[in-house]
């Protein structure tokens, strides 16, 4: 019996531990791009990197060097999609892909920001350094936990997007909910954008 007490003890630590490494977000608001691009200066929407290969959890999606191995695709103006095949924007592919989406994403007044994700599977978006949707494993179409940040300044701030698709059904659609506002909804296309 005492055997068993202290693995549950072991467990209960183990747990415990898992929860205070959880991402925490920096203590600094994000920053904005510098100097901040005139509106003539970009295009529409996030660009992709598509990559084939089975994914369980968003750390390993690839990086560094291997970021070389992937298909580059058209901007995709908006991130509000769901497939009941699979195949998302120009994957190609039905399963075990991931996609990493990078931009600008314009916050247009100071205040504090709340951002969601509803997604199948594994999503993380982070803004400047502010990882503000983390949910990395597979799972089928669920909606994040809202996180809040406070926003100094009005402008366009970097984004990044990491999403994968394992296998079934696949969807993404990012939710923001501006200062003021009582409730999240879709972030529009014009708020997305990249430099050429």
């Amino acid at each position: 019996m005492r055997v068993l007490h202290s693995l549950a003890a072991i467990a209960l630590a183990a747990a415990l531990a898992a929860c205070a490494l959880q991402y925490r977000l920096p203590a600094e608001p994000p920053r904005p791009v510098a100097p901040q691009p005139a509106t003539g200066d970009l295009r529409p929407g996030l660009v992709p990197l598509y990559f084939r290969g089975m994914i369980e959890h968003i750390d390993n999606m690839p990086r560094g060097e291997d970021l070389t191995k992937g298909r580059r695709g058209a901007a995709i103006p908006v991130l509000d999609a769901d497939s009941s095949s699979g195949v998302m924007w120009e994957s190609q592919d039905r399963r075990n892909y991931s996609v990493l989406m990078e931009g600008l994403i314009r916050l247009d007044r100071p205040g504090r920001w709340g951002f969601a994700a509803s997604s199948n599977d594994g999503i993380r978006i982070t803004i400047d350094r502010h990882r503000v949707v983390d949910d990395p494993n597979v799972h089928a179409t669920q909606t994040s936990p809202v996180t809040f940040i406070e926003v100094a300044q009005a402008g366009w701030y970097p984004l990044q997007v990491q999403y994968f698709q394992k296998g079934g059904s696949a969807a993404l659609k990012f939710l923001w909910q501006p200062p003021g506002a009582g409730t999240l909804a879709p972030v529009p296309a014009e708020a997305l954008a990249h430099k050429p």
